[in-house]
């Protein structure tokens, strides 16, 4: 407002600027004003309906829970699957997806697990989640015979904390292929990117594979008469 009667000497001068200023621009503040004043309401709205839609999914997840874990061995995954359904996008429909798939790769149903883990890498938003699924979802489709798919998914993995993982499980693969120099790379690539912590078992894996060294015999020495 300073800047606006800067340069009027009388009081009736600053008026006069004040509401020529107004003339120009109020409409504009009002517009504005209204437009802030809909954006904090509605952030607030949205911010209330998501606190509510989370507390909502999550009663029903325990719910779904409590109902799976009642049935023992003869538990249906239909329920499961129904709220993984109706809260796609949902932080407890991920739990409940990734928590299936455990469930069906346990009960050796590797198409079930196969599934929910496709379903969930492409609905799921939290990308530090991706390397975990996908994990999973290599190690399901190298049990179904699926070698490429699975490789595939393992290359997808750029992440530095899963690399390990990620060439230990490539290895494990290339080895079910029958391809040896592969798998000895890939497990050798696990042991690198270990940075001096290596896993036992990996160190294994590799030692398996392990080219061995031929022993050449010596030559015979000649007798100095001959």
């Amino acid at each position: 407002m300073v800047d606006i009667i800067e340069g009027y000497e009388t009081e009736e001068q600053q008026v006069d600027a004040i509401k020529k200023w107004w003339s120009d621009n109020g409409t504009m503040l009002v517009v504005g004003a209204v437009i802030g004043l809909a954006g904090l309401w509605g952030w607030r709205y949205y911010g209330e309906t998501v606190s509510t839609s989370q507390e909502q999914a999550s009663t029903e997840f325990a719910q779904v829970l409590v109902k799976y874990d009642a049935k023992g061995e003869e538990h249906s995954t239909t329920e499961m699957q129904t709220f993984i359904a109706d809260n796609k996008g949902n932080s407890y429909a991920t739990l409940a997806a990734m928590l299936l798939a455990k469930e069906a790769v346990q009960a050796g149903d590797f198409a079930l697990a196969k599934t929910q883990l496709t379903d969930l890498l492409a609905s799921n938003e939290y990308a530090p989640l991706n390397p975990v699924i996908e994990l999973r979802l290599a190690r399901v489709n190298a049990e179904l015979g699926d070698y490429d798919a699975a490789l595939s998914t393992l290359n997808n993995i750029t992440e530095e904390g899963f690399l390990i993982k990620a060439n230990q499980s490539k290895g494990a693969v290339y080895l079910k292929q029958g391809n040896i120099e592969s798998a000895r790379a890939s497990f050798q690539a696990a042991v690198d990117a270990s940075e001096g912590r290596v896993d036992p078992i990996l160190q294994l894996q590799l030692d398996d594979l392990a080219v061995a060294k031929v022993e050449v015999a010596p030559a015979p020495k000649l007798d100095a008469a001959q």
